[in-house]
């Protein structure tokens, strides 16, 4: 028996399954013969399958060098089965005598497949590497006057490059959000004794000559404010078993790169485009890095050094939306909180005058402080 419909439910990959829900044929398959699915027709789902893969894969015929001397092609190549089955790793759950698996073939494009553009590496594997060598860079050979190291083509990005595509890349995601007014943030301060009288300044950031910490977001000498969405996630994050952490309101909608949750890389059969989808994979692995938690020990100055970087950069970024305030990230120790690194000084906060011009609005009210104990 031809098949000539075929229902969602005899596909693992959701796009697939939502794909045929949204045709909406009737229901009567027949690659299971089951009446409990929507379905479309066999043939307009395999054209969509192919413009699919046609986003990520290129032809051989097309693109490659042929040497029948040398053994054909000259290039790293796949056919329609290999591409479909073991490179995107499709299931049919319901194909239990494998009739869909060949009526598929047998719609599905003969050629046979190689890399998008076999001269070049694709978007997300180019960010990648380029950042690997700015982390490198950065760590070991150049620490202050490194913009223009390396070279800008299709493969490889200078870390000046790399930095402006991924503040690109994350206001078109829209990761610059706001944090809302009234929202409340605390900060631990475990060297507090029990009983000391404790105002606003003792939560607040280190005044310059005290900023002597190398951390995520800044080096030695330049603070930030760092705050987390609850006392506990606080309290965890400075390693410590009890400590006062104190209680801030936001005073005003703040401007935040927001890493803390990163969409999901689109299927390969959704309607993403390719650039989108290949730059969240670059970007998803880029946070996590930037993200990840040093040790406190000698190699502390070196280690944090491409985070402290970028979140320089991103400081004084022109983001269509304007400067950020600060950039929020997930706690990597308390994972049901969020933290966030304030770009936030004394003035900021009305603990000092500014050398010139009026006193700015504060960013944050201090509300409370508390004794909080694991």
């Amino acid at each position: 028996m031809t098949i000539e419909r075929v229902c969602s439910s005899c596909f693992d990959d959701d796009d697939l399954r939502s794909w045929i829900r949204e045709t909406n044929g009737p229901r009567g398959c027949d690659a299971c013969g089951k009446f409990d699915s929507p379905t479309c027709e066999l043939s307009k789902l395999c054209q969509h399958i192919q413009s699919c893969l046609e986003k990520y894969w290129g032809f051989a015929v097309e693109q490659l060098p042929y040497e029948s001397a040398e053994g054909g092609y000259q290039g790293k190549t796949w056919d329609t089965t290999e591409i479909l089955f073991d490179e995107v790793g499709l299931s049919l759950p319901r194909d239990n005598k494998d009739r869909l698996f060949y009526a598929l073939l047998g719609e599905l494009t003969d050629e046979t497949w190689c890399e998008y553009d076999w001269l070049t590496l694709d978007h997300d594997v180019a960010l990648r590497t380029s950042w690997e060598r700015f982390c490198e860079t950065v760590k070991h050979k150049r620490r202050f006057f490194f913009h223009s190291d390396g070279t800008d083509d299709r493969d490889s990005y200078t870390p000046a490059s790399l930095l402006e595509t991924i503040a690109r890349i994350s206001q078109r995601l829209g990761l610059v959000r706001e944090l809302p007014v009234n929202t409340r943030l605390w900060r631990a301060r475990p060297g507090i004794d029990r009983g000391r009288k404790v105002s606003a300044v003792d939560f607040g950031p280190p005044p310059v000559h005290l900023a002597l910490q190398s951390n995520r977001m800044n080096p030695p000498g330049i603070p930030m404010m760092y705050l987390a969405s609850t006392a506990k996630t606080a309290l965890v994050e400075t390693h410590a078993n009890t400590a006062r952490v104190g209680q801030w309101k936001i005073a005003r909608p703040l401007r935040v790169l927001d890493l803390r949750h990163l969409p999901d890389v689109p299927g390969l059969f959704s309607d993403a485009e390719r650039t989108d989808r290949l730059a969240l994979r670059f970007l998803i692995r880029f946070a996590d890095d930037v993200m990840t938690p040093v040790a406190r020990d000698q190699r502390i100055h070196v280690d944090y050094l491409p985070s402290q970087v970028v979140t320089e950069f991103f400081r004084d970024f022109e983001f269509e939306e304007g400067r950020l305030d600060g950039i929020a990230y997930g706690s990597t120790v308390h994972p049901t909180g969020w933290n966030v690194a304030l770009f936030a000084g004394q003035v900021d906060l009305g603990f000092e005058v500014p050398e010139w011009g009026t006193s700015p609005a504060p960013w944050l009210h201090f509300v409370r402080s508390i004794q909080v104990q694991l």
